[in-house]
Parts: C-alpha cells; sequence; structure tokens
C-alpha cells in the first residue's frame, strides 16, 4: 500500500473514533517536533502557495483530513498543533504577565520559525480558528511574524468587550484581504462578534474583508477555493458561473448599520 494510501486510511479510522484525542503526533512522518506541526507537501513541484492552519485547541483533528485537498492542487499544507495558553490567557489583557509574556515570546519564535521559508515563496494564506485569531493577529501587529498575503478567520467570537473590539479592530485595520466565516449565524456571541467587525471594516473603509456563513465544515474548502478565485489567486475553474470570473468584494452578510458596534 501506498505511503499517501497508508496515512489516509489512519486518518479515517482516527476521525472516526475518539483515538484522535491519544494520537501520538510524533508517529506521523508529516510531524515536525521543533515546531510542533504537520507539514504536509505538495503533490506536485510547481508550488502554487502555502496554507497555515492554527486551530482552535482540541479541533486539530477536524482539519487532517483537507491536507489531500491542498496536497493535490499545489498546496504546501501546514497545521500548527495549538497549545492550551491559546484559550485560557486573555489576549486583551492591558498588562501581560511574565508567564503571559514568555508564552507570547516562544510562540512568535515557534511560529517565526516555521513562515522563514515562505517569504520568498508563493502566496501565503493562514486560517485561524477560534481563540488562535486574536493571538495570530497581536504577533503579526507586533511584528513578530510576517503579515499573511490573505487571512481566513474562521468562528472567531471571543466573549466580552474589551476582546471583541480588540479583534474588531485589528482586522479592520490589516492590510490584507479577510474572509470571516462563521458557523453559528444565531449564536449571540458571533453575532455580536460579527456587528463588531462588521462596523469597523466599514468605518476604515476596508473594501477586502466581509463575512460568509458556512453551513458544514465539509464545504470550508469550496468557501476558501472561491473566495481565491475572486481575489485573482486561482483560475476559475471551466463553467465557473459568472460571479467567480471577476475579482469582487466578498460580502457575505449585509453591512451593519447598528452604530452602537463600534461603541
Amino acid at each position: 500500500m501506498k505511503p499517501l494510501c497508508r496515512l489516509l486510511l489512519a486518518l479515517a479510522l482516527l476521525l472516526s473514533s475518539p483515538a484522535w484525542a491519544r494520537l501520538d503526533w510524533s508517529a506521523l512522518e508529516q510531524y515536525r517536533a521543533q515546531q510542533r506541526l504537520l507539514y504536509f507537501e505538495a503533490a506536485s513541484p510547481a508550488l502554487a502557495g502555502t496554507l497555515l492552519v492554527w486551530p482552535e485547541q482540541d479541533r486539530q483533528h477536524d482539519w487532517l483530513a483537507m491536507a489531500q485537498y491542498w496536497q493535490q492542487r499545489g498546496w504546501d499544507f501546514i497545521l500548527l498543533l495549538p497549545e492550551p495558553a491559546q484559550h485560557s490567557l486573555d489576549p486583551a489583557t492591558e498588562q501581560a504577565t511574565p508567564a503571559q509574556q514568555a508564552w507570547l515570546d516562544r510562540l512568535g519564535e515557534r511560529l517565526g520559525q516555521v513562515l522563514a521559508d515562505t517569504e520568498s515563496a508563493p502566496p501565503l494564506l493562514v486560517l485561524t480558528q477560534g481563540s488562535a485569531t486574536p493571538w495570530y493577529q497581536q504577533l503579526v501587529e507586533a511584528g513578530r511574524l510576517p503579515p499573511p498575503d490573505a487571512l481566513v478567520v474562521l468562528d472567531a467570537s471571543p466573549a466580552g468587550y474589551a476582546r471583541q473590539q480588540m479583534l474588531a479592530m485589528s482586522l479592520a485595520r490589516s492590510d490584507y484581504p479577510v474572509l470571516d466565516i462563521y458557523s453559528h449565524p444565531h449564536d449571540p456571541a458571533s453575532r455580536l462578534n460579527r456587528l463588531r467587525r462588521q462596523y469597523q471594516a466599514t468605518q476604515r473603509e476596508k473594501n477586502d474583508y466581509g463575512q460568509q456563513h458556512l453551513q458544514g465544515h465539509a464545504l470550508l474548502e469550496r468557501h476558501i477555493t472561491a473566495w481565491l478565485v475572486r481575489l485573482g489567486w486561482l483560475a476559475p475553474p471551466p463553467g465557473a458561473p459568472d460571479y467567480l470570473k471577476g475579482r469582487i468584494h466578498e460580502t457575505g452578510i449585509s453591512r451593519s448599520t447598528d452604530t452602537g458596534a463600534g461603541d
């Protein structure tokens, strides 16, 4: 059996059972211990880009099956293994504790090593999920990490005004396109975060910011691929609808007129 087939079989068994919680990641040949990540190299020698995924705590198993999709399209796929601190610490604190600052320093060094080889390569697309998003933005804004060429945010719904406003303003002042995807449209925290972020993006006239509702994790590749086509990164597939052939602003939902979102 070919190595790729063995890997896919192992992942299928992994994703269909509680075994992922006990997985020894170092047993996978794609595991890189120093950076604590899985690195899936593109299947073709002509590299089209790099997709770096920073998942929510305990959700890394959701992303394993996506690797092959991007590999087959000429992309390197990097899956970071999240750390408990990203969920337990507060990114909006005004005065970071020594422990939090030390963790941030280690995190910046770890991710800096990961991204060092991508600066002169084809486009870097970063996807952050949940609590990873404010930490990633913080590291980019502090100059600890190079900015991505584009950012996809998935279900980033921090609680509390300070965290929500900090993330909304950070995304609005970014100088790269942002696709803000949410899968819980009726969740109060998700709705409030979306309103704040749409308000800040409107105030700053950030026309390359947009929101989309995801109706199932299995559709995520389609959302991202369609967005990259509209950005001009990917060629439209044969027979693509007209809306994919132009580079248009990704709206997703109507712009908020609730001025209270920016208070």
